[in-house]
């Protein structure tokens, strides 16, 4: 596997020796195709992993060290110090991997590695899901445990969720470790099955990122704090659920009978979008796209309107793809509030798309966007390799 240039020197400037051998653990970022907002509401949600990526390269020491090379910046970790942190930092991810291997009993090794990615920050691919993926399978290989693909996920998530106290869901690091090279990874959320959805070869799919960066913890812990407060509302009167994702589209009128207008449009387009979700799956195995696009604009409207997790550079970037040749949908993917959009485009219109998109945004809003088409590669790999 080829990894970015530097890396190896600077393992080897931390060890201050050469190594002929080391691992080579690499996870890619993700985007939501389908089903903004639903995954820590027990919902269904459809997901890609992109051709960016983070990359870990490490040796087993006697210390803990971690260098970022994004960051420029190495830390030594003590692990008896560890515990969970608010606001976190980009250690802070890696903490978190240590501390979840002990939360489920697994005695991991202390390692020596540098990570390096391309995946934007900010951007709503999920760099932080590639980057605890990345290092929990390095740590997890080279001190010998064998754990399945589900399992990786859930330790990689624990760091975000429990250690960096970031209320998301497992879509990220989910898609990063477990999805499959041309398909869509299905997540049931609930009980955590999965489904893997074959995506058409004659449509691509292209990131606009806007420009307009955000961190993700401030609106996704208020986003999750109401739904909460929604479904405790709803349980106290009546609603014998466990989730929001449970409640019926004919149950909406009772629900808005119970909550609030602000937590009624956050209900309404959780249980929307779950269906959408469904519908989106159908339509890919019959073999729909247009119908599937349908949905994706569907999606970002209940995102804006009522979720209310949009951006003015979000909902241009959309408005501008409706009028573009090829295009079949449009939607912000991830948290929102800046970020990115992620467009369906028939594979013959994807140069033009790209280049139109670009200089279209940059005219209207003043920034220069990075546009590009994405492949579906497939979730993580680890190697053994050796120095040429």
């Amino acid at each position: 596997m080829q990894v970015p240039d530097g890396m190896l020197d600077e393992l080897e400037r931390l060890l201050e020796q050469t190594t002929p051998t080391y691992l080579v653990s690499r996870a890619p970022g993700r985007i939501e195709v389908l089903g903004n907002h639903v995954d820590y509401n027990g919902g269904i949600v459809l997901a890609a992993t992109i051709n960016r990526f983070v990359w870990s390269v490490g040796v087993q020491t006697e210390e803990l060290v971690v260098h970022s090379m994004n960051m420029n910046e190495t830390r030594r970790i003590q692990r008896e110090n560890i515990s969970p942190v608010t606001g976190p930092e980009w250690h802070s991810y890696a903490e978190g991997i240590y501390w979840a291997f002990k939360r489920r009993n697994h005695d991991v090794l202390n390692t020596t590695s540098v990570i390096s990615g391309d995946v934007p920050i900010g951007s709503g691919l999920s760099s932080s899901a590639a980057f605890e993926v990345s290092l929990a399978n390095l740590v997890a290989r080279l001190s010998g445990i064998n754990l399945n693909p589900r399992a990786m996920a859930m330790i990689a998530f624990e760091a975000e969720r429990l250690y960096c106290q970031v209320s998301c869901g497992v879509m990220d690091q989910f898609t990063s470790q477990v999805g499959k090279p041309d398909s869509l990874l299905g997540i049931f959320c609930a009980n955590l099955q999965v489904r893997h959805i074959p995506w058409p070869n004659d449509v691509g799919l292209v990131i606009s990122d806007s420009g307009v960066s955000r961190s993700a913890v401030e609106s996704l812990n208020e986003r999750r704090n109401e739904c909460q407060a929604a479904l405790r509302q709803l349980t106290e009167g009546g609603f014998e659920i466990n989730n929001l994702s449970e409640i019926g589209q004919q149950e909406l009128s009772d629900v808005n009978d119970l909550l609030s207008e602000r937590l009624f449009k956050r209900v309404r387009h959780v249980v929307d979008e779950n269906m959408r979700v469904v519908q989106g799956m159908t339509a890919l195995r019959e073999g729909n796209s247009k119908e599937f696009g349908r949905l994706m604009f569907e999606s970002h409207e209940s995102s804006k309107n009522l979720y209310e997790v949009s951006h003015e550079n979000l909902d241009l970037l959309v408005n501008m793809a409706r009028g573009l040749p090829g295009v079949l949908g449009s939607r912000l993917t991830g948290a929102g509030l800046g970020g990115s959009t992620i467009t369906m485009v028939k594979a013959r219109h994807l140069a033009e798309f790209v280049k139109e998109i670009g200089s279209e945004y940059e005219r209207e809003s003043g920034n220069q966007p990075s546009v590009y088409a994405t492949q579906i590669p497939g979730g993580i790999v680890v190697e053994e390799c050796g120095k040429k």
